[in-house]
């Protein structure tokens, strides 16, 4: 006679990660910590190592990143942790502008020079500088005008550069040569009143009577 025995052999259990590197926040695609392998262990299969895998919501400031481990043993159990990297930008730009200036005549007022700012990112290599406005105080003898640009990162951090430009003339007009001097014998003998010009850096040239 015999009898028999069966003996399933069913792995029913999941292999087991070592704890995944703890959730982060960076500012910029850079700072992304480097990918590692992580430790699993399982009942039947024994021990090893897995590298994770990125997948990126495709979102941009913020951006979050899961990075999963996954490793499944030789009778289908999946194992799999994760960590979340989330990438957000939060620093302004910063930058240096054009150093502020005096000029004689609102004709000299520089034009407007977005390269005249030079700017920089902790994440954007090439920030973008825009003219904001120029504003005048409404005064004369000096007028000051603020000049204002923008400087904005990919993330929209942005920051305003300003530069005074102060327009005070303070060149005095130039005539020409008057007539000389003359010596008449009677007040009916002086001679007529003629226009003399003068010309000026800021507001060009013209004639007046004397007086």
């Amino acid at each position: 006679g015999s009898v028999s025995q069966t003996i399933t052999v069913d792995d029913n259990t999941a292999p087991v990660f070592a704890a995944p590197p703890a959730d982060v926040t960076v500012e910029c695609i850079g700072d992304v910590p480097a990918m590692t392998n992580l430790t699993w262990t399982d009942n039947c299969d024994g021990t090893g190592s897995v590298a994770g895998v990125d997948v990126s919501d495709g979102l941009t400031c913020p951006e979050t990143i899961t990075r999963t481990w996954t490793y499944t043993d030789a009778c289908g159990n999946v194992g799999s942790v994760s960590q979340t990297i989330t990438v957000d930008d939060t620093t302004d730009p910063t930058a240096t502008g054009p150093a502020d200036v005096t000029v004689d005549c609102i004709g000299d007022v520089p034009a407007v020079d977005i390269t005249s700012v030079t700017a920089s990112d902790n994440c954007t290599a090439a920030p973008v500088v825009a003219f904001v406005s120029d504003v005048s105080d409404g005064n004369t003898c000096p007028e000051i005008i603020t000049r204002t640009y923008s400087v904005t990162d990919d993330c929209g951090n942005s920051i305003n550069v300003i530069q005074l430009i102060t327009v005070d003339d303070n060149t005095a007009p130039v005539f020409a040569a008057p007539p000389a001097d003359v010596t008449v014998e009677c007040i009916g003998d002086v001679p007529a009143m003629t226009n003399l010009a003068w010309t000026d850096n800021c507001d060009g040239a013209g004639l007046v009577a004397g007086r």
